[in-house]
């Protein structure tokens, strides 16, 4: 056996002293850092809205300027060593003014409490960024396009799709439910359609240069809206002036090849330190659009029309705003291949009024109230189509008009106290809508008829919501929300009455009044700094919306019947539920969330089939709705 020996050269074994000498010095330092770490003291914190006094996620935490910090969790809270020689703490979120904090006098356990004052951010061009209540909102408008339409926003959030009838302006769908079942607002403002066949669609009347934010409700967290239906609500948040810029402004023009659509944007806004005042407007024209991959032109597919907005905003002082909006749209001919007929012209005015309160109270973040009114009218019709070829009212043109007008109030208080929150929403709002429509048929011996499909329908509906929600120490939140509404409608026009009457001789009256409720509660833990979990469950009515009540000869183009109404329909009632789990590592910017969900709904309406061509609302007993959703951003 050979014995052993040392073979290396006097320079690898220099070598090798060295690496043993580095090894044992990151040891050392290991240990070093592991002792101070242990005597080190420790800065607990929560950081929260100053307006509202919710906690606030995804606040930096940085300590002397240096880029070693954390972040705020979902409850707002954070946990940060602090080093020997650490006087200050600055801490930052984008959508709030930073703070730097002086930690001197801090003791080990205490809890620091940080409020920050929201700011909203405007670089020209670019999206407004504001610290509003907290909700599942998508911001990520392409600010750089501003010329492309709204709807192509809409594929980049879970759980909504869009019902395609024209070349532009699409009705969103929430988890299967749309129309009734899904409220559609603006900044908080809610509309009516006026075109009965449904091609007037809200998304018609929004503009991506004006928005800053698409705001949904699944119908699991109560937000505004929500409340009352089936399916949630869509809230389109619009922008509002940037505030002591002086003048500035900005123009586009876009070319979309489908259609030779041209898109041309421009916008000006003028503001002091106060005040400001904001004005866009878009002019958009397209012929047929082609298909896939051809020169084939399908058609009826063209559309023209333009949009105006305005925007006025006051803030006199710290503690109040004010601010006024107003939205005109105007479309000449758009035409709805899927449909039997085109839209000849539509006029749609919306505005209101919006007034906010800051910090009223010592308990009381925030009071809002807002009132508003709008107004559309809706002409279309079929007279550059062959109505001899059709299988529906074939040999016969069929113009229609129709007219709604809504206004309402509605007001909003935040409070909170020891890191519990509540929320109170009031409302009260009306709407009138009035659709009529000519049969002409194309046989010039043969009558004309006249046909009411809206007979000045009358609703009207108050309603109070309130909720809690507790964020606790152990990274829970808690929540439980409730409401009550009441609601009535009515019809009025003589022969639409004589109608109705004819139809229900069992009803003694055709007016209608009825109320409902909502239920709720939430679970949600924080189970790592990543990941977080939750439950949320939710009971509650829908009242059958005017449409469903007193509709008339209404075409509905996805299943080809005509529908009537019902006005002794009750009421719908929906039971969810949903299990989710979100990550987001603040880090990396990644995030993405999966959840399963349920949705029964007893009493269900739908349509009760008469003949072959006629339908009538009815309550159909129960229908289920579950999925999933899964998305990564």
């Amino acid at each position: 056996m050979r014995p052993f020996c040392d073979l290396a050269s006097p320079q690898q074994k220099e070598r090798k002293m060295k690496e043993i000498n580095r090894i044992t010095a990151l040891v050392i330092l290991s240990l070093f850092w592991i002792v101070s770490a242990a005597a080190a003291d420790h800065i607990h914190g929560i950081v929260m809205d100053a307006n509202t006094g919710e906690p606030v996620h995804g606040a930096h935490i940085t300590v002397n300027d240096k880029v070693i910090g954390t972040a705020t969790g979902l409850n707002g809270r954070f946990h940060l060593m602090r080093e020997p020689g650490v006087k200050q703490i600055t801490v930052t979120h984008i959508a709030y003014r930073s703070q730097t904090i002086t930690i001197e006098g801090y003791e080990e356990g205490e809890l620091l409490q940080i409020y920050l004052e929201p700011v909203r951010i405007v670089s020209e061009g670019e999206i407004v960024v504001s610290a509003d209540r907290v909700k599942m909102a998508y911001s990520g408008i392409y600010s750089d396009v501003k010329t492309r339409p709204v709807e192509d926003h809409f594929s980049s959030i879970s759980g909504v799709d869009l019902v395609t009838r024209a070349n532009f302006a699409q009705d969103p769908v929430i988890r299967g439910l749309r129309d009734g079942r899904v409220n559609v607002m603006i900044d908080g403002m809610r509309m009516t359609p006026a075109c009965v066949d449904g091609m007037d669609p809200l998304t018609a009347y929004i503009e991506s240069d004006n928005l800053k934010a698409i705001e949904i409700d699944r119908g699991m967290n109560g937000e505004a809206g929500a409340a009352g239906t089936s399916g949630g609500s869509v809230n389109f948040s619009m922008v509002r002036p940037s505030l002591n810029s002086g003048l500035t402004g900005s123009a586009e023009a876009g070319y979309h090849g489908v259609a030779d659509q041209q898109i041309f944007q421009g916008a000006l806004n003028y503001s002091k330190k106060r005040w400001g005042f904001r004005l866009s407007g878009t002019y958009r024209n397209a012929g047929d659009m082609r298909a896939g991959g051809g020169e084939e032109r399908l058609l009826n597919s063209g559309l023209e029309k333009g949009n105006v907005y305005a925007s006025f905003l006051f803030i006199p002082n710290e503690s109040h705003e004010i601010s006024l909006q107003y939205i005109g749209d105007f479309a000449g001919l758009i035409g709805y291949p899927a449909l039997i007929m085109d839209t000849r012209r539509a006029d749609a005015h919306i505005g209101g009024i919006e007034y906010v309160w800051k910090n009223p109270a010592s308990i009381v973040n925030s009071f809002k109230t807002r009132v508003y009114m709008n107004s559309v009218r809706h002409w279309m019709d079929d007279y550059d189509r062959d109505v001899t070829q059709r299988d529906e009212m074939r040999n016969m043109y069929m113009p229609m008009y129709g007219e709604t007008v809504t206004s309402g109030i509605n007001s909003e208080v935040n409070a909170s106290v020891s890191g519990n929150f509540f929320n109170l929403r009031a409302e009260a709002y009306g709407i009138n809508a009035f659709a009529d429509m000519l049969m002409e048929p194309i046989n010039p011996d043969a009558r004309d008829m006249y046909l009411v499909n809206l007979g000045d329908v009358a609703t009207g509906n108050v309603s109070l919501f309130g909720s809690f929600r507790r964020f606790t120490e152990s990274n829970w939140i808690l929540g439980v929300q409730g409401g009550i509404e009441a609601g009535f409608s009515s019809i009025s026009e003589t022969s639409a009455v004589a109608t109705y009457r004819a139809e229900y001789p069992e009803l003694d009256d055709l007016s209608t009044a009825d109320h409902g409720y909502t239920i709720g509660l939430s679970v949600e833990k924080k189970l790592t700094n990543v990941w977080s979990s939750g439950f949320r469950f939710t009971d509650g009515t829908r009242l059958p919306d005017h449409m469903e009540r007193y509709g008339y000869y209404i075409y509905q183009p996805l299943d080809g019947f005509f529908f009537y109404g019902n006005p002794g329909l009750s009421k719908e009632r929906s039971s969810r539920a949903e299990i989710f789990i979100t990550g987001e590592n603040i880090i990396s910017g990644l995030s993405g969330n999966v959840t399963g969900w349920i949705n029964r709904m007893d009493n269900y309406i739908a349509g009760e089939r008469i003949d072959n061509m006629f339908k009538r609302y009815a309550n159909m007993g129960v229908a289920t709705l579950y999925g999933f959703e899964m998305d990564m951003n």
